[in-house]
């Protein structure tokens, strides 16, 4: 269970993590430079996560220990393939089965079936992921752009300042509770 100190503490720093990337246009004039200074915060921001997906591994761990010790608990004989009543329930769904498919052809197999599941999955992680990376850059180059007019416009500080109010609603965003931690 994660303590409000320690969730205040994780929220500001990520929030100062997310000023200093935003910011460092107003720093640094190369892009080169821009970008190790890019990658440092990013490090640093991946630094104060550490603690926390140390804890969920730890959980997520503890969770499964508790339900392998659950499943070695499993009573199959009540699942022996009869209904209570004596009649087979793997007849009925056999039945059930080939009205539902008549004139269809053959099956798939349960290999078949699990396989296109399993592609199916993998496709559309991939284009989540693809569609994920694509939103991210079209948002960094567009507050980069943005930052940069403001600074041709004469604002002074203008990526700062864009940083400020992405950090806020960053640390904000870190001090919302986790659903699981209510219970």
């Amino acid at each position: 269970m994660t303590t409000a100190r320690a969730r205040t503490t994780t929220a500001l720093l990520t929030g100062l993590t997310t000023v200093a990337y935003y910011a460092v246009p107003d720093v640094a004039r190369t892009r080169a430079t821009r970008g190790w200074l890019k990658a440092a915060c990013v490090a640093a921001g991946a630094a104060v996560a550490v603690p926390d997906a140390r804890q969920a591994w730890t959980e997520l761990q503890a969770r499964r220990r508790r339900t392998a010790g659950e499943a070695t608990n499993f009573d199959g004989r009540r699942f022996d393939g009869t209904a209570l009543d004596g009649i087979p329930v793997a007849t009925e769904n056999l039945a059930q089965s080939v009205l539902d498919n008549a004139g269809d052809g053959p099956a798939p197999s349960a290999d078949a079936r699990t396989v296109a599941r399993g592609t199916a999955v993998v496709v559309a992680f991939a284009v989540a992921l693809a569609g994920s990376v694509a939103v991210t850059v079209a948002f960094e180059r567009w507050v980069f752009r943005r930052g940069e007019a403001h600074a041709a416009a004469g604002v002074r500080l203008a990526h700062t300042r864009t940083g400020l109010v992405l950090g806020a609603l960053t640390a904000a965003g870190a001090l919302i509770p986790d659903p699981s931690e209510g219970r």
